[in-house]
């Protein structure tokens, strides 16, 4: 018999490895557990880190591999990630899985695989329905992703270009202002703050190796996420900017040099027309436009006049009935001539959360247009904001947290494009023969998440318009899988009435 103390020990070193092994197990299960509580929210990074926790304790830990998966692909870090994983999960989760084609959508709309959403949701709404499930939600989701794809098909006659570093960085970047002929740059970002108002206004300028190290303006003082916005009229560096105070006044600062001065308040008398941060004045300062939620559940947007004989602000009014509705609409930009208003709105039948619309405005009776959506790629799955044009009204720039932002928001500058018809074959060169049932995108380098498709017909034909001056990536698809990628150059401005003709042959 062993020593009552020996066996004391003994009894007590197995509790202690069982309580201990029982610790790690409530550890594992929570970290699970709010892992799927994230997903389910779409809060897919922080779903992401707790789904490692979870691996870090037990890999094999119930289905983390494959959730843990689906977070990957659905976070940033993800982004170029081979789907060839999620795919093999196919054969077991697909059937046992009810929600393994909505997540499948997801990651294809995530990365501009519009065609290959549509199938993932409709499979999606298929199963959900023979299961009697949330149908409605599920034929929602098909509904959608055919509207993306039919944006997506038939791309607006624009280029766009994510602005380098230093400019974008790992943090967010919002309310770019272009001026002096588009070399000079104001921005606010909050790579190095913290607190309550963590973004800083930066300042670079165009360079002969791209742009210089940007520098912060610290006079201008700091800003929430909210109240971050700045405006420059008449291209002489004038800055008006929004600070909380006396309920929202507008200030401005005049540049020195490299720099611009201690802003000062703009007009005290309209300090009571309850302005809004993300706000709009025209060259002339007698016009403000902002979006406010002062009178409504949401964002409207709202507009105030200077009386020039006395100087007095008129009381805020609702822009237009055509331009307000039942969603948020924020941002606006007023074209020079005050007849082409901007804005952002998350309104239902865009692309996707927040995106860019434009109204014009008709002065026989005197009234704005119903607003258009901007379309791809302006507007994309994710949020557009901050929307401006600059001089030549036919560039400009915008904020978006789409597909390969560097950080939360980056600046992207666009500039209209003239575009060619471009038509020819596809060859099998293995067969001999023309290739059927694929597709071809032709991808421009300034932007290769955007590109301009075409399905390859019986005959090996295809027939699409491409931006008429620019390189492209083209790809040939067939089956999700990408059979061939070529660099493919064309320079002609000579716009629509042109044909291109351009065979490809694939191994």
């Amino acid at each position: 018999m062993a020593p009552k103390t020996t066996l004391t020990r003994t009894l007590l070193f197995g509790v202690g490895v069982f309580l201990s092994l029982f610790s790690f197990a409530q550890k594992e299960a929570k970290s699970y557990e709010k892992g799927l509580e994230s997903l389910g929210e779409h809060r897919y990074p922080l779903a992401l880190g707790y789904f490692k926790e979870t691996a870090a304790i037990d890999p094999k830990y119930q289905d983390l591999e494959y959730k843990m998966e689906i977070a990957t692909l659905l976070s940033p870090e993800g982004d170029d990630k081979s789907l060839t994983k999620i795919l093999s999960f196919e054969s077991s989760y697909g059937s046992s899985d009810d929600h393994y084609y909505y997540w499948l959508g997801q990651i294809y709309t995530r990365r501009y695989q519009i065609s290959e959403a549509v199938s993932a949701f409709e499979k999606f709404h298929q199963k959900i329905a023979y299961a009697g499930n949330a149908e409605e939600e599920s034929l929602e989701m098909v509904e959608h992703s055919t509207q993306l794809k039919e944006f997506f098909n038939n791309p607006d006659n624009y280029e766009i270009h994510q602005l380098e570093s230093p400019v974008n960085s790992s943090s967010s970047e919002l309310t770019p202002v272009y001026f002096e002929g588009e070399n000079e740059l104001l921005f606010a970002s909050d790579r190095k703050g913290s607190g309550e108002k963590p973004f800083a206004i930066y300042y670079t300028k165009s360079g002969p190796n791209g742009w210089e190290p940007i520098q912060e303006v610290k006079n201008l003082g700091t800003f929430t996420r909210k109240n971050a916005n700045i405006e420059v009229i008449n291209d002489d560096g004038k800055l008006f900017l929004f600070r909380e105070e006396n309920g929202g006044d507008l200030f401005y600062s005049q540049p020195s040099g490299s720099s611009w001065t201690t802003p000062v308040e703009f007009d005290a008398r309209i300090s009571n027309n309850h302005l809004a941060s993300h706000f709009f004045i025209n060259e002339h300062e007698d016009r403000i436009i902002f979006a406010s939620d002062e009178d409504t559940d949401g964002l409207d947007i709202y507009e105030s006049f200077r009386d020039p004989a006395n100087g007095k602000w008129s009381k805020p009014a609702p822009f237009s009935t055509s331009i307000n509705s039942d969603y948020n609409e924020d941002s606006p930009y007023l074209s020079p001539d005050e007849k082409t208003l901007y804005f952002s709105s998350n309104r239902p039948g865009g692309i996707g959360g927040y995106d860019i619309y434009v109204s014009y405005y008709d002065p026989s009776s005197f009234s704005w247009s119903e607003p258009e959506n901007m379309g791809w790629p302006i507007n994309s799955p994710n949020d557009e904001l901050h929307f401006k044009m600059n001089d030549n009204q036919t560039s400009g720039y915008f904020v978006s947290d789409r597909l390969h932002s560097k950080g939360g928001f980056d600046i992207y500058f666009f500039w209209e494009v003239q575009k060619v018809k471009i038509e020819g074959r596809i060859y099998d060169e293995t067969r001999g023969t023309a290739l059927t049932n694929a597709e071809i995108r032709f991808r421009p380098y300034q932007y290769l998440d955007e590109y301009f498709s075409s399905p390859i017909d019986q005959t090996g034909r295809y027939s699409t318009r491409i931006i008429g001056d620019e390189t492209f990536k083209v790809e040939i698809i067939q089956n999700g899988k990408i059979l061939m990628e070529e660099k493919f150059e064309i320079h002609d401005t000579s716009g629509e009435p042109t044909t291109h003709v351009k065979d490809f042959s694939v191994k």
